[in-house]
């Protein structure tokens, strides 16, 4: 990633959702060093979104401000923090600028229909020290209609700024209660039966339909995200292995129905094993999937 002017290189709007997702999976990786070399690629292309523009570059100025690499000191005990725990301490230091910062990015929650900006200012507002965060970001997640997305991020804000106690939801048409310290950090710390559904999707279509694949995790941690705290979802944890095929095979066919516009359900059912005394499980399991559709497909990020 070079940082000449790139004057060549224009992004169109779908460009820009691409990046913009980008940025939101490198912070959450902590990819930090990655992301400034990327913003300021992307601030030397050319475009006609001006409010996107200072948007990146006030991201750029706050990395280059929480992450200046020199002013880290080399000793033993600095080399063994993690880069997350390095901009904490910046940040510390920054003080009031850091206040600030986190007024706007409370702010930017506030922002309808901009899904990928606030999942923007949530990764960020993981990190800064401010008296109001904790208490606005537990109402913001209560709040009804909120893309569930949005709403599991911030449960995962909560969780990595060490919140403890419980938030009461609506979800799928029920109040569930969630305890904040349990909320798995990253979609890799969900428990282990979560992860082998996935597996279980990839190893079929790798041979039957390889270029759904692709798709499979990112949407699969959407319905995560979508069911997160539900009574479906605990139902989930509760089942016995052989369910892992149910949900697959659920998950498997909702990619085919609304991405690639195609499927055939007996032909699904047969490569993972639905048997009669399964098949009301899976018909359960489908009909979670297809209100998830319903609500992530229509208005996809």
């Amino acid at each position: 990633m070079t940082e000449q002017v790139n004057d060549n290189v224009i992004l169109f709007p779908k460009t820009i959702e691409y990046y913009q997702y980008e940025l939101t999976r490198m912070l959450e990786a902590e990819r930090y060093g990655e992301a400034v070399r990327l913003l300021r690629f992307l601030l030397n292309c050319r475009h006609h979104d001006h409010r996107v523009q200072g948007e990146w570059q006030s991201l750029l100025d706050w990395l280059q401000m929480m992450f200046p690499e020199e002013q880290f000191p080399l000793e033993d005990e600095q080399e063994e923090l993690t880069e997350e725990e390095l901009l904490r301490e910046q940040l510390r230091l920054r003080g009031r600028e850091g206040e600030e910062y986190a007024e706007k990015l409370l702010a930017a929650l506030e922002q309808p229909y901009e899904v990928d900006k606030q999942l923007l200012a949530l990764e960020q507002l993981a990190l800064v020290e401010h008296p109001r965060v904790n208490e606005v970001l537990e109402e913001w997640a209560t709040r009804p209609n909120l893309h569930p997305m949005l709403q599991f991020k911030a449960l995962q804000t909560l969780q990595r700024r060490g919140a403890t106690g419980s938030v009461t939801l609506y979800k799928l048409n029920e109040e569930t209660v969630v305890d904040l310290e349990d909320t798995p950090p990253t979609f890799d710390d969900f428990p282990a039966q979560i992860h082998e559904i996935m597996l279980r999707v990839q190893e079929i279509s790798e041979t039957q339909h390889p270029a759904l694949s692709y798709f499979a995790q990112e949407t699969w941690n959407e319905f995560l995200a979508f069911i997160y705290g539900t009574s479906q979802y605990r139902q989930m944890l509760r089942q016995d292995s052989s369910c892992v095929d149910v949900w697959a095979a659920a998950l498997h066919l909702t990619l085919l129905e609304h991405v690639f516009h195609s499927g055939d359900r007996e032909e699904l059912l047969d490569l993972y094993g639905i048997t009669s005394h399964l098949l009301f499980q899976w018909e359960q399991a489908y009909r979670v999937m297809k209100q998830f559709a319903a609500t992530m497909f229509s208005g996809r990020m």
